[in-house]
């Protein structure tokens, strides 16, 4: 059997004695002065002699040796690339480690970190109570509003002032048959209340009002000039048509609303709507405006506001009333009962019904500004969700309505065509 260091010793004679043979002769290994000899015919023909099944068993020995040996090398090969990898990773972590820094610098940092949040806190909280001090209520978030409330409040005392003391005589009074008619529009809007700061503090800022305007009535307003517009206010809408080329008077019972639309370079003038009205000729313009006006009127001086509207339009004018909706009830228990100034709340079917009898055709409701943050979260509907889910589902969209629905609603109605 042919020699190889994995078959030699005691292990291969074991091996042959197990198969009956003979131990394998020491002739066999190789000897520097009789190796040659050896390796002659005389060996080639005692190879030659040996059974089959026994020269079967030297090639089987050494395959299986061979492929130990490929064995052996592959698997130390591969153990020598990750040793080297590892040799790699460890000269790379001990890089990193030499860059942290020592402990006594890591104590530093944490103690000025800790400092850091210390004073940082610190700010907060005076920040805080400057907010607490100048918007009690709203706190830090409310400051920008206060602050742009303070500065149209200063303006508007400035121009009043400017105004008293260039005027020589006492501005008229109104007449008695005015504060007959519409008593409960005049006290809505007395000295007493200041509407102006009341307005800039809860109705919002002018620019996100004047946008509100712009997309929900500019379309419908425009070629029907010109516009009146009673309860102007600060002159929002009556800038936003401006803007739009649409021509456009605004009316205010309140003087300082007045004086802020006037300053704007706005057509507003300080008057009673039904007065007003009473005073304009049949069919004098082509829309008529009520922003938030129409909750602000006793039923009296509503009714004889709408009556007049009807006639002083021109035929297919367009009336044009927004008001808060008291059948969303967060409405009630909100933004209605916030205004001191407000007579009674209008259901939206009340106002259709009298603006119906007052001979407007056409009437129309359009909602808007749902209390969506409110609203409950409906179930999720999937394919396999028992029957009940639809059921809540139709139970909640119910209630959200009821409780959350929309915030506004516009009356749109128009005079019929001759």
């Amino acid at each position: 059997m042919t020699s190889h260091p994995d078959l030699q010793g005691d292990l291969v004679d074991e091996l042959r004695a197990d198969l009956g043979m003979e131990p394998q002769p020491d002739t066999d290994k190789a000897d520097p002065v009789t190796d040659e000899p050896k390796r002659g015919a005389k060996g080639a023909a005692r190879r030659a002699a040996r059974p089959l099944w026994q020269r079967f068993l030297d090639r089987t020995a050494d395959a299986t040796a061979t492929r130990l040996r490929a064995t052996r090398s592959t698997e130390h090969d591969r153990l020598a690339v990750e040793v080297e990898l590892m040799h790699g990773e460890l000269k790379t972590f001990g890089a990193a480690l030499d860059t942290l820094p020592a402990e006594d610098e890591v104590r530093s940092l944490t103690i000025n970190l800790e400092l850091m949040k210390g004073e940082l806190q610190a700010f907060r909280d005076a920040l805080d109570a400057l907010g607490t001090a100048i918007a009690p209520a709203a706190g830090l978030d409310g400051v920008p509003a206060r602050f742009a409330e303070l500065r149209e409040r200063v303006n508007a005392i400035d121009r009043r002032s400017r105004a008293a003391a260039s005027a020589l005589e006492p501005a008229a009074p109104v007449p008695a048959s005015a504060t007959e008619a519409s008593s409960g529009e005049v006290s809505a809007t007395t000295n007493a209340f200041d509407y102006v700061g009341f307005e800039q503090r809860f109705r919002g800022d002018s620019q996100h009002v004047r946008a509100t305007f712009e997309r929900r009535y500019v379309e419908r307003l425009a070629g029907r000039a010109p516009v009146l517009d009673v309860g102007c206010g600060r002159g929002e809408l009556l800038g936003v048509l401006r803007e739009h080329g649409i021509e456009a008077t605004g009316l205010d019972l309140d003087q300082g609303m007045v004086d802020e639309a006037r300053a704007a370079g706005l057509d507003a003038r300080v008057g009673d709507a039904v007065e007003f009205l009473r005073a304009a000729p049949a069919h004098s313009y082509g829309a008529i405006t009520a922003i938030h006006l129409v909750e602000h009127l006793p039923l009296d001086t509503l009714t004889a506001f709408l009556d007049l509207a009807a006639t002083r339009l021109v035929p297919g004018g367009l009336l044009l009333a927004e008001t808060p909706n008291p059948a969303s009830l967060i409405v009630l228990g909100n933004s209605y009962i916030l205004d001191p100034t407000h007579v009674w709340p209008l259901h939206p079917s009340l106002l259709t019904f009298l603006c119906e009898r007052a001979g407007f055709r056409d009437v129309r409701l359009e909602f808007y500004e749902p209390a969506t943050d409110y609203q409950l979260t409906l179930l999720d509907e999937a394919a396999d969700a028992p029957a009940s889910v639809k059921q809540i589902n139709t139970a909640l969209r119910r209630l959200n309505e009821v409780l959350f629905g929309a915030q506004e609603y516009a009356i749109v109605a128009s005079t019929p065509d001759e």
